[in-house]
């Protein structure tokens, strides 16, 4: 192939690729823009262009070809410095552009072998330095960058040469004009020409992807720093590496003191197991929501909506866990406080008024469910039933007041006498009072009557007007039952008045015992 194809072909493949960085250019979806390329093709395709006319002489036109040329690969060099993540600063740009300008038109004095020699010189210049950039810039996953930084430095040299030869021998140069080794210098630029557009467009795509990775990265910072929820990620070891400011103001730290932080230093004692549940979850690589409460810098508690999602890497591994945090501390707190009113209405609604124990409501719903519990159970179920001994006679003598104070007393008479969380004490109605004691058999709530009975007594509350003491004593039904041998809670209530006004037949201040198998 003769000097001129090689030159058209040059200028044809630099203007069609120059064409397509247009398009590229243009295309918002395709690569970013890289400043200097486009110029630097057109450059390149003009100059090859002109001396694919002028490849046998030297004149204006020559120089002018000579100009396109080396401000063409002066602006690939700022192309590839940029991709490589350099600045090009418009006074090194402008310096290096009219110094080229100056040092072509000044060959116009210059002979033959000695204009030659200056171009190639300066050519050598503009491949080496892109070459240092690409090395300087050299990683083990872009061997594409190594490539075409030996290939820009091996042109360099092939140009350094011919520059030497000009400039040194110029007899021999003149010798070697139209030989093999000669030809190289075209041949050179046709392959770096071709090689480069390559590599230089991986790289340009590389860039373009970095750059939209960092917008990403940065809308979604903008994002999650200006979110109202709290955001947090972690690592496979479920450490905080990443915490915007609002979650880490809720919690009362600064973003640099969450960084690092096991997420498991935020939950309370009583909260652990919800913790150890979650990261089990993940680790599983299951999502869920949940409520949970997080210990704040100050030791107090604050409560969340969490919301956590799995996070695996390229090849599909449990890589840590992202979570939204939704404050919900103020409703959560609401929702306690309403909860506890509940309870407390509830205990009230379960309370006698007067003396602080149960009172009927709840001695039905108990007795109720334990009549239906001795279904499943099989076991025996006891209770009292007593009443104050001529009560009617108390009130009337003493007055209601008196009454009620000696109701009262009783009432703590029967909490200290039933200790166990399953039993129950309840004032009945009136001066009438009720016990239920489950899985109890008779001769231990006999026992336990027994001992109601002289703590009333030993209460020493005087009453003239009882014709069995001078102070108020009590008479006492107390049944046993099993669940075959009674039908209804009602029948053992009917089991128990009856024992208790055989009690106060047999003369009050006692107690009457009775069981049913």
């Amino acid at each position: 192939m003769d000097l001129k194809t090689l030159m058209l072909m040059l200028s044809v493949g630099s203007f069609i690729f120059g064409i397509l960085l247009v398009i590229i250019k243009f295309n918002k979806h395709n690569i970013q823009q890289v400043p200097y390329w486009i110029a630097a093709k057109f450059l390149q395709g003009t100059g090859s262009f002109i001396l694919y006319f002028r490849t046998t002489s030297f004149d204006f036109f020559t120089v002018l070809a000579n100009t396109f040329l080396l401000l063409g690969c002066a602006y690939e060099a700022w192309a590839v410095r940029i991709l490589c993540g350099y600045p090009v600063r418009r006074k090194l740009h402008m310096t290096t552009a009219a110094w080229i300008i100056f040092v072509c038109f000044l060959t116009l004095s210059f002979e033959k072998t000695y204009r030659l020699g200056v171009v190639f010189l300066v050519q050598s210049i503009f491949y080496f330095l892109p070459g240092f950039y690409l090395a300087n810039k050299f990683d083990m996953k872009h061997s594409l960058k190594l490539l075409l930084a030996v290939s820009y430095c091996v042109v360099g040299f092939v140009f350094l040469a011919s520059s030497f030869l000009s400039l040194v021998f110029p007899d021999f140069a003149l010798q070697l004009a139209g030989s093999f080794i000669a030809a190289t210098i075209p041949w050179a630029s046709f392959i770096i020409f071709l090689l480069s557009g390559f590599v230089l467009l991986m790289l340009a795509k590389e860039r373009s992807d970095i750059q939209s990775l960092k917008k990403s990265e940065i809308r979604f910072q903008r994002i999650v720093e200006t979110a109202n929820e709290g955001i947090l990620i972690f690592d496979e070891s479920f450490n905080i590496i990443f915490a915007n400011k609002n979650m880490a103001a809720i919690l009362g730290y600064t973003v640099e003191e969450m960084l690092g932080k096991p997420y498991v230093s935020l939950f309370p004692k009583s909260q652990l197991d919800i913790y150890f549940y979650q990261e089990s979850l993940r680790k599983n690589g299951e999502d869920s929501v949940y409520e949970c409460c997080l210990a704040k810098k100050d030791g107090s508690m604050h409560w969340f909506l969490i919301s956590a999602k799995t996070i695996y890497d390229d090849l599909g591994r449990f890589d840590g866990s992202f979570a939204v945090l939704t404050d919900i501390n103020e409703r959560k707190e609401t929702e306690l406080l309403l909860t506890e009113s509940n309870r407390q209405l509830i205990e009230l609604s379960n309370k006698d008024s007067l003396t602080g124990i149960a009172n009927r409501r709840c001695f039905d719903i108990t007795l109720e469910h334990e009549y239906s519990r001795l279904e499943r159970s099989k076991s025996k179920l006891s209770v009292i039933l007593f009443d104050v001994d001529y009560f009617k006679e108390y009130n009337d003598y003493y007055g209601h007041v008196k009454g009620d104070e000696c109701l009262r007393q009783i009432g703590n008479v029967l909490e200290l006498c039933i200790n166990r969380d399953v039993d129950l004490a309840a004032r009945y109605g009136g001066e009438e009072f009720a016990c239920i004691l489950p899985d109890t058999d008779i001769i231990a709530a006999a026992e336990i009557a027994e001992k109601i009975r002289q703590g009333i007594l030993d209460l020493k509350i005087e009453h003239e007007k009882s014709n069995v003491s001078q102070f108020v004593t009590a008479s006492f039904g107390v049944i046993t039952v099993q669940y075959s041998s009674v039908k209804s809670p009602s029948e053992i209530i009917t089991l128990a008045d009856r024992l208790l006004y055989k009690a106060k037949a047999q003369g009050r201040n006692r107690v009457e015992c009775g069981e049913m198998n």
